[in-house]
């Protein structure tokens, strides 16, 4: 193959970044859906809808290929070709917002859908910002310590050894040992410690099973349970509220989930089938999902007639709960590491100042 037989198409590299943009930009995506609500609820046709906030993206067609003005223009082009809209949609947008719309336009509530989309979002990125809040610290410490470690133990005291005499070897003690660990082994346990917690984040959302469950209860599996609890949850309930079936709901959330997600789902929605409300099913179904508290309490509520907005309730309460543990875990652990550093570095101190004085006594004596 020459390179005159490779060919380069503009138009759907175009299209692919703008979807890739969109995807990744929730302000761009909120502000669509904040004025199709407004639209759709005073009743305007969903192409007209469209047709206006294209023009509006564009600048009158100014600008056609900003990505909320390519998205506009198709969902529009194929509104008109008699798609519906999740299926336009698709592509563009998170499946985790999709499938909301879909099941708006199964209940005839689309409108409501764009609401729920964005209370959704608010929910998950305070609960997203707590668990990132929690883990900043705990990484930061570690890069600090090794960062000191790395400063005293071989950059210092390595140096040191080289020309001292056994005297001053002899007192540095403790730190030599460790300066011989960082020097042989410090960047194979960074190493270590990068492909566990890669191994870790990568293995979240499919690993399953009894053990998997179990380990949910504690950190860091518990904080993925947590931001994906509160999502199941706070989807639940606007699909709910959206007047779709538990069981159809069920099986919307159970479509678009990942493994790990999906199989607790699907124990939940056999579950329904058998006659369980939503509180037993999640119960018996022995994952810890999406908390034990939260399947007690959905359990005793389940049965109200308005349970979209009893769970939304109750998820609100526990998303604030868990907000404030993990804010507490977070202060646990800088404090915890703040105790570590300086310990680190009083003892790295310490053992400087007795090789300074070894140095002295041996400098005095030779002076002698």
């Amino acid at each position: 193959m020459s390179l005159n037989d490779i060919t380069f198409d503009g138009e759907a590299f175009t299209r692919r970044w703008a979807q890739f943009q969109l995807r990744s930009s929730r302000k761009q995506r909120f502000r669509i859906y904040r004025k199709l609500e407004g639209m759709l609820r005073m009743n305007e046709a969903l192409s007209r809808s469209l047709d206006r906030l294209y023009q509006n993206a564009s600048e009158m067609g100014k600008y056609p290929n900003r990505p909320a003005a390519l998205a506009l223009r198709e969902w529009f082009l194929k509104d008109r070709a008699g798609l519906g809209l999740s299926e336009a949609m698709e592509g563009w947008i998170p499946d985790s917002e999709l499938y909301m719309i879909r099941a708006g336009e199964e209940s005839g509530t689309v409108a409501k859908a764009f609401s729920s989309i964005q209370t959704v979002g608010e929910r998950a990125r305070e609960m997203r910002g707590a668990v990132t809040y929690a883990v900043a610290y705990p990484g930061f410490m570690i890069i600090l310590v090794s960062f000191v470690l790395w400063m005293f133990g071989v950059n210092l005291i390595q140096n040191m050894r080289k020309t001292a005499p056994p005297s001053v070897v002899a007192a540095m003690g403790g730190v030599a040992d460790v300066s011989d660990f960082i020097a042989n082994w410090g960047l194979w346990v960074l190493l270590g410690i990068v492909v566990v917690c890669v191994a870790i984040s990568i293995s979240l959302p499919v690993w399953r099973g009894p053990l998997r469950a179990k380990l949910d209860m504690f950190p860091p599996w518990s904080w993925f349970r947590v931001v994906q609890g509160s999502g199941f949850l706070l989807g639940l309930s606007a699909l709910l509220g959206s007047q779709v079936p538990l069981k159809r709901a069920l099986e919307i959330l159970e479509d678009q989930a990942k493994p790990w997600l999906r199989e607790r789902v699907s124990s939940a929605r056999q579950e329904v089938l058998r006659g369980r409300n939503l509180g037993e099913a999640l119960r018996v179904g022995r994952f810890n999902f999406p908390d034990p508290a939260v399947a007690i309490d959905l359990e005793i509520l389940s049965e109200r007639a308005d349970v979209g907005s009893v769970i939304e309730q109750v998820t609100n309460e526990w998303i604030r709960e868990q907000i404030d543990s993990l804010k507490a875990q977070a202060g646990v652990t800088r404090n915890i590491g703040l105790v570590v550093v300086g310990g680190t570095i009083a003892w790295a101190m310490q053992s400087v100042f007795a090789v300074v004085t070894e140095v002295s006594k041996a400098s005095t004596m030779g002076g002698m």
